[in-house]
């Protein structure tokens, strides 16, 4: 079902955007879960097998949201040599400035795969002590991170690196401090960027000089 997944989103993720595809993908999991847990309830055979249909409509949500965002490919709009960029990369390293990127990234697959981990070692745990119930805590877990994914997680798509670093560039300075629920756009961070004169080298120097007053503070 993976593969089916990530179809869409491999063409269209950049129109889609990452925080709507995060928030529908668990929201659509979540659901999935509820299913579960509902139809697993009660014991009978007839209604675990249609949980099995919930299963594979799991996979086929996962691999086209939650999965295909963080792994997925960009477009970087900045140029090599006067080329556009293909570039490999994952939403973490987007909103990572350059001299925390490697680390970030370190840590995001890190976590990425010890979470992993440890779902698969106490998912059988879980089965096996409370059943159905199980299902009930991955719903919530779920269901909680669409408040999280809305209210802290920028949108990236369609943006350069130098363009995403405007999104956490304090408001006085041009940028939207921070601010994950309103879209930075290419046009206006061209504008901001136009308007107080910068050029997009820039952008890194005035990121600094914030980061210097908030430690003196």
């Amino acid at each position: 079902m993976f593969p089916i997944g990530n179809l869409l989103p491999a063409l269209a993720l950049d129109r889609i955007g990452r925080r709507w595809t995060m928030i529908w993908g668990c929201a659509g999991l979540s659901i999935c879960m509820m299913m579960l847990a509902a139809l697993l309830s009660n014991g009978q055979k007839a209604t675990a097998s249609a949980a099995v249909t919930f299963f594979f409509l799991y996979m086929l949500i996962f691999g086209g949201t939650i999965n295909v965002v963080p792994w997925g490919k960009r477009v970087d709009l900045s140029t090599i040599r006067g080329q556009r960029a293909d570039i490999n990369t994952v939403y973490g390293p987007e909103i990572l400035p350059l001299e925390a990127r490697t680390r970030g990234v370190a840590i995001s697959v890190s976590a990425h795969w010890l979470w992993n981990f440890f779902i698969v070692m106490i998912s059988p745990v879980l089965i096996s002590r409370i059943g159905w119930c199980t299902y009930l805590i991955f719903m919530v877990l779920l269901a909680l991170f669409i408040p999280v994914i809305y209210f802290f997680y920028p949108e990236t798509s369609n943006l350069s690196l130098e363009d995403i670093d405007l999104i956490f560039l304090p408001v006085e300075m041009g940028g939207l401090g921070g601010n994950a629920r309103i879209r930075m756009t290419p046009e206006m961070a061209a504008e901001r960027t136009r308007e107080r004169g910068m050029s997009k080298g820039d952008i890194k120097e005035e990121i600094e000089k914030a980061k210097q007053s908030e430690h003196v503070e």
